[in-house]
């Protein structure tokens, strides 16, 4: 079943090439197709392709570890603020990991797997989660846009949390301000994320349905 694009895959495997992968992984989400050999395969492929572009992971547990007590000590520093600064800071830890446990808990939640942090973005800096394959097409293509959108509404989150906190200090003018940056975040990600980013992903997905 599907022996063409094993056969592909297998090539694929030898000589990559990324318009052609992407062209098997849309068909299997066209196709819903559900056959684990040739899904293993396909994350067999990108696993390989991973492995030669990105040298420093994280295991997925102790990555999440790390990020539950990175969002736990910016929450407490928070509400330890003794300058505004603090809050600032504590807002920016927050953008970073609930934009990755996000996408973790919705992805698990839609039965997606992931299995490694690393570092990505424009300066390489940004914790990123690298999905599985194999369980990401097995996934319903409202799943996988849930998952994606998740990130966007993690990181989102973020400024509100401390402005709300900040509100309860009495940082009034602060709040504001902290207000203010959840509506560039808005626009920012209206601006850029729908051509390259999670939303642009998740109305990909959405597409397959």
């Amino acid at each position: 079943m599907h022996d063409e694009l094993k056969a592909e895959l297998k090539n694929i495997e030898t000589s990559y090439n990324g318009k052609n992968f992407q062209a098997i992984v849309n068909k299997a989400k066209k196709e819903k197709i559900t056959d684990d050999e040739l899904l293993g395969l396909i994350e067999k492929t990108s696993r390989k392709r991973f492995g030669e572009k990105v040298s420093f992971t994280l295991n997925v547990t102790l990555g999440n570890l790390l990020e539950a007590i990175l969002t736990i000590a910016a929450i407490i520093l928070a509400f330890q603020a003794i300058s505004n600064w603090m809050l600032y800071l504590s807002a920016l830890i927050l953008m970073a990991t609930l934009h990755s446990l996000s996408h973790y808990f919705a992805g698990a939640i839609s039965g997606i797997r992931f299995t490694h942090y690393y570092l990505n973005g424009p300066a390489r800096i940004e914790p990123t989660l690298r999905i599985d394959y194999s369980s990401y097409l097995k996934a319903h293509a409202n799943g996988r846009a849930l998952m994606h959108l998740s990130g966007v509404i993690g990181t989102l989150a973020a400024p509100v949390i401390v402005a709300l906190i900040a509100i309860y200090n009495g940082e009034n003018a602060t709040s504001v301000n902290l207000f203010y940056l959840f509506i560039l975040l808005i626009i920012f990600e209206l601006l850029t994320s729908t051509k390259i980013g999670d939303l642009m992903k998740a109305k990909r997905e959405y597409g397959f349905r």
